[in-house]
């Protein structure tokens, strides 16, 4: 596990770091009180506890919701949002045995702020409730307005934010004016950080300092380190987060949405292989995200398989499905009335 170094003020900023918002208050000082941090989450206590996973479109949110399902014996419920109008990250955490609630063609933050207000009210109002609810919040979502949202429902404890940053992309995405200021937004809310996509080649000393400059004092881990420790699971990281990460108060969440576009395209019959391919090799810059899932055929007569797509940026991968539907579907978010994306998107549903 890697964290920024100690500094000064992660001292003064312990007993402030999320009363702002109802997290629970500290019982301790520094992270040296137990083997985690100096407090316990609030799933130990009597009300609903909710974390928020927040990050960047392709950040890898979904991955690390899979990964600590699997790993955590704690029964969770997973509110799953996506902007689009199909929610394609939803089936992955179902697939993992989950409870899982499905907000999509809005962000929870704003367009469907009631209805996630309805789902935690009705939640917290169970006989027998979870011992958590994690909130994957729509790539696009400011965290502040969901963090208000749970803050204001009596019998539910904002449990900490869970910023998810793409080691890969974080440098490009932060300096880029459509993105900067959301990404900005969303890590200054989180309580800690994790990296994910960081491979032989990436210099972590350099990224921790970068987070350091842009959020300082937040403890900064690496995601394959939360999986690597079986004394510490990441359930035990991660589910009470606001006790174990620090950041100053918030401004009130702004009602205006950042300007992004999603489109959906389907296709009731497979797709040529090698057309697909050669549009993947043609992303343009405007299409920040693009996920789902596409039947392709090599040639005509030939059975079709179905495969997972994601692209993050110029990135792509293309893999076996999970979950396998009758139709091919995939979700497009990029820049409003790019030239570009119109056009790739026009070129791929004509296939």
């Amino acid at each position: 596990m890697k964290t920024l170094p100690s500094d000064d003020h992660r001292e003064a900023a312990w007993e402030i770091f999320l009363q702002t918002l109802g997290g629970p208050p500290s019982q301790g000082q520094g992270f040296e009180n137990d083997r985690i941090g100096g407090a316990l989450p609030s799933f130990v206590g009597d009300d609903l506890s909710v974390t928020v996973l927040t990050g960047f479109l392709g950040a890898g949110k979904t991955t690390l919701l899979c990964q600590l399902l699997e790993q955590t014996t704690l029964q969770i419920t997973a509110i799953v949002n996506d902007v689009a109008s199909i929610n394609v990250d939803a089936a992955r955490v179902r697939s993992r045995d989950a409870e899982t609630i499905e907000f999509q063609n809005g962000c929870a933050c704003c367009a469907l702020q009631m209805d996630l207000q309805k789902t935690l009210e009705e939640i917290s109002s169970r006989e027998k409730k979870p011992n958590a609810v994690v909130i994957e919040a729509s790539g696009i979502a400011d965290p502040v307005g969901i963090a208000q949202t749970v803050a204001n429902i009596p019998g539910t404890t904002l449990d900490g934010i869970v910023g998810v940053v793409d080691a890969r992309s974080l440098e490009a995405n932060a300096a880029e004016p459509g993105t900067a200021a959301l990404i900005a937004r969303q890590m200054a809310a989180a309580h800690l950080v994790v990296l994910t996509k960081a491979d032989a080649n990436t210099d972590i000393r350099k990224l921790i300092e970068k987070v350091g400059d842009m959020v300082p004092g937040r403890p900064v881990l690496v995601y394959e380190d939360l999986f690597q420790d079986a004394a510490t699971t990441a359930a035990d990281i991660l589910l009470g987060a606001a006790v174990r990460g620090a950041r100053p108060p918030l401004e009130e969440a702004d009602d205006r949405h950042p300007a992004f576009t999603t489109e959906t395209l389907s296709w009731p019959l497979p797709l040529p292989e090698s057309a697909f391919f050669e549009q993947l090799e043609r992303l343009p810059s405007s299409l920040y995200r693009m996920k789902g899932s596409v039947w392709l055929r090599r040639r005509p007569g030939e059975d079709a398989r179905c495969f997972d797509i994601q692209t993050v940026g110029p990135r792509w991968r293309v893999t076996g499905a999970e979950v396998k539907s009758p139709e091919s579907h995939l979700v497009l978010i990029g820049q409003p009335e790019a030239p570009s994306l119109t056009t790739f998107a026009e070129e791929l549903g004509s296939l």
